[in-house]
């Protein structure tokens, strides 16, 4: 492909909405355009990378035994409330309506976050025996979802492209059989990809299962937090990760019975510290959440915080913190005075929820219920009502492993691959069912796989790029080289560049000829910020004694090569690269 005949509109600020390097070079390179919030376009280079992900998906999927659909991104809204997960899903989802009057649609439709439910209803309907069983479908098709707060590029998009893939299996030994087939054929993606990345335990979320794996890339910048020893003995995302918490000092008083103290304007953890010397891991923090339209109070350790998803993981699929006349009509005071002493479940209150680092602990201080005042020396198993004991508080890091003890680090990161073992969650609500060798009848195992495709395309610029631009892995480069041709005007260099890129090409090797009439100056800087991996340069050295100068992208020496040379060093280069 020659420069001048492509589209490669290359910018030397990024824009002003661009806040992470990766956003910033996709743009700046040519690769992408924004159209909206959340919505892109990809240009050309932006879009042959994009399919080299999608090639090493595909071939991967291919070679576990997947078999590729295409499920539509329009669908019923009533097959969805059929489902699990209507209530949680519809947050995020958009509606699909004509906008002409005079066009009434049959009913309501919805844009597809996710396809669980129409592969499943599918299923339902083709697959009667064990004979059929297993199967594995797969899919590479655009989701949409309703980010409130689009940004990051690709990271949190509202239109984005997936590879996602549901497995059905007669048994739960055969489902976590496919369950490890995935798993492995993730990690072969993942490393053909180039990305350095840790699978760490994961939390169901709304899609719900028995359990999950994430493939996290560590990055400065991700969406979300993953616990690990350096050992790599455990490896969890934040929703999921459990560690031993410190022990408190045992120097709080201990009494017959809860004691009254003013305590005005104290409203924080902090604040009861600072004016009143109550350290934070001697109080009960309350949180109060309507939980499925009840109110429910949730009760930490003043110097531990709730981890919201642990909350999906009780079963509780709608939640948010009550409001302040909620909290007043219930408790009778204001959120910073708020306690858990005389709450029994019932009424305004339905339960009382724990995390276990309270369990029988003494001498504890919490809010009275009465604005202004708190009480000490409360003992937990005698003084509060607790309805139910969980995992609630998020791990942090220093932390030790529970299991090992050994310490934890906790560092951000982008989910780029996500598997579940769903069970029969979904094969239940929609009946795909299957007969057994006896003739009776048993729901499919499911399991369910995604990949963020887009999200995967930036995750590599994010952990391949420095000062000058991208630094594409060559498996996922949008071409292979970069012929450089530095004297335009000159009939013997160019005579040199066009039949090298003609010897590459019948070699099957992608080159990119840039053969604009610009400075060399404009041309290398070009070059190294979209990334090519292997660039050839045609100049002054070539003049003075036909040399080309040879350079790989991102480190290295300069090689000085003849013409004839080329072809077969970019060969053996992209041979052991894994691109060809």
């Amino acid at each position: 492909m020659r420069w001048t005949h492509a589209l490669i509109p290359t910018l030397r600020e990024a824009p002003q909405d661009a806040e992470i390097a990766s956003h910033q070079l996709l743009l700046r390179g040519g690769l992408i355009r924004k159209l909206s919030g959340g919505i892109y376009t990809f240009l050309p280079l932006g879009l042959r990378a994009l399919r080299k992900v999608e090639r090493i998906v595909r071939e991967e999927m291919d070679r576990v035994g997947a078999l590729e659909v295409l499920l539509p991104a329009m669908q019923p809204r009533e097959l969805w409330e059929r489902g699990p997960r209507f209530d949680a899903a519809k947050r995020v989802m958009f509606a699909a309506q004509p906008l002409s009057r005079e066009r009434r649609a049959v009913g309501d439709l919805v844009l597809g976050p996710t396809h669980e439910e129409v592969i499943t209803s599918t299923i339902a309907d083709e697959v009667r025996s064990w004979r059929q069983l297993p199967k594995n479908f797969y899919q590479i098709q655009t989701k949409f979802r309703d980010e409130l707060r689009p940004r990051f590029g690709l990271l949190r998009a509202k239109e984005f492209l997936m590879k996602d893939a549901y497995s059905f299996d007669a048994n739960d030994s055969a489902a976590e059989a496919s369950y490890r087939k995935m798993y492995d054929a993730y990690r072969e993606i993942f490393d053909r990809c180039g990305l350095k990345y840790r699978i760490v335990e994961a939390d169901t979320g709304v899609m719900g299962g028995s359990f999950s794996h994430e493939f996290a890339v560590p990055c400065a910048v991700g969406e979300s937090e993953i616990a690990f020893t350096e050992d790599g003995s455990y490896a969890a995302s934040i929703e999921k990760a459990r560690s031993r918490f410190a022990p408190r000092d045992g120097r709080a008083p201990r009494l017959d019975t809860p004691e009254k103290f003013a305590t005005p304007g104290a409203l924080t953890i902090e604040a009861l510290t600072k004016n009143h010397g109550v350290a934070a891991a001697d109080q009960i923090k309350t949180l109060v959440y309507l939980c499925d339209a009840k109110l429910v109070l949730f009760l930490l350790r003043g110097d531990h915080a709730l981890n919201e998803a642990k909350v999906v993981a009780l079963g509780i699929s709608e939640f948010r913190a009550a409001t302040e006349a909620e909290i007043a009509g219930a408790l009778g005071a204001r959120a910073g005075s708020l306690g858990a002493v005389g709450i029994r479940a019932g009424g305004g209150i339905s339960s009382v929820i724990a995390d276990e680092a309270l369990r029988d602990q003494e001498g504890m201080t919490t809010g009275a219920n009465e604005d202004g005042f708190h009480l000490r020396g409360v003992s937990v198993a005698r003084d509060l009502a607790v309805t139910r004991w969980a995992d609630l508080r998020t791990a942090v890091s220093g932390e030790l492993d529970a299991a090992s003890g050994k310490p934890i680090k906790i560092e951000r990161a982008i989910e780029v691959g996500h598997v579940f073992k769903l069970g029969v969650k979904y094969s239940e609500a929609f009946k795909a069912n299957y007969l057994d060798a006896h003739g009776k009848e048993h729901p499919c195992v499911m399991g369910c796989y995604g990949i963020g495709v887009t999200r995967t395309l930036q995750a590599i610029v994010e952990q391949h790029h420095d000062k000058d631009g991208i630094v594409w892995p060559a498996a996922v480069a949008p071409y292979h080289a970069l012929i450089q041709l530095l004297e335009a005007k000159n009939a013997e260099a160019t005579a040199c560049a066009e039949k090298l890129e003609e010897t590459l090409a019948a070699r099957g090797i992608e080159v990119l000829f840039d053969d604009r009439d610009e400075r060399p100056g404009i041309k290398f800087k070009d070059g190294d910020l979209i990334g090519i991996p292997f660039q050839i340069r045609i100049g002054k050295k070539f003049l003075q004694n036909g040399k080309l100068e040879f350079r790989a992208r991102g480190g290295g020496a300069t090689e000085d090569l003849d013409l004839v040379d080329v072809p077969d060093r970019l060969a053996a280069l992209l041979r052991s690269t894994g691109a060809r």
